[in-house]
């Protein structure tokens, strides 16, 4: 039940994810961290009533959940960069003909889809992230309206070692929250708990 809540509940966060992972010198991993803290802490929210949980379960559930976030952020990356690389060129695009910005924009943005999908066939997610980690450049002529190179600075090795130090992050953030469900009681509180026990009558007046 809170791996089916999280995963519903976590989908704007997803949505900030697949933006916050395309940010310039990977400040957006910070990101992954923090809201992986918010996942855990929202499953860990509507699961503690039934701690402990054994350790088999509790890992595939954050493994579920860390996947099924991180995976979509990707997916969701992979969906708007068509759009997103085609708005950038429409504003450093001078010469767009008789067309309109928006037209010029849908024009590019169409190309792009069927450039992925024809040299980094089926194209979609599978095909960005192909093309991220083969080339993530589209050369000068291989669109028929765009007269210069595009890319992304996030590319090949650079491209999969923020994928891969987005997903430890995110799971790292998650992980921390969930795996304490294995015992009685979170560990602050149980060494709270014990110091208590410890205090003597006399140091509890004093």
């Amino acid at each position: 039940m809170g791996c089916v809540v999280t995963a519903v509940g976590s989908l704007p966060i997803v949505w900030l994810l697949s933006y916050a992972g395309t940010l310039p010198f990977f400040l957006g991993l910070f990101f992954f961290a923090l809201f992986g803290l918010i996942v855990g802490a929202v499953i860990h929210r509507v699961t503690a009533p039934n701690r402990p949980y054994g350790n088999t379960p509790l890992l595939i559930g954050t493994t579920l959940v860390v996947l099924f976030g991180w995976s979509l952020s990707v997916v969701k990356e992979a969906r708007d960069f068509p759009g997103d690389l085609a708005t950038d060129t429409s504003r450093k695009t001078r010469d767009i003909g008789d067309r309109t910005i928006d037209e010029f924009h849908d024009l590019v943005a169409n190309q792009i889809r069927a450039f992925l999908k024809e040299k980094y066939p089926p194209g979609g997610t599978i095909g960005y992230v192909r093309w991220a980690l083969t080339s993530g450049e589209i050369k000068k002529g291989e669109l028929a309206d765009v007269k210069r190179k595009l890319g992304q600075p996030q590319r090949r090795y650079a491209w999969a070692i923020r994928v891969i130090l987005s997903l430890a992050l995110y799971a790292f953030g998650v992980g921390s929250q969930t795996l304490q469900l294995r015992f009685i009681k979170d560990r602050a509180v149980r060494a709270i708990d014990v110091e208590d026990e410890e205090l003597s009558p006399d140091d509890v007046s004093a």
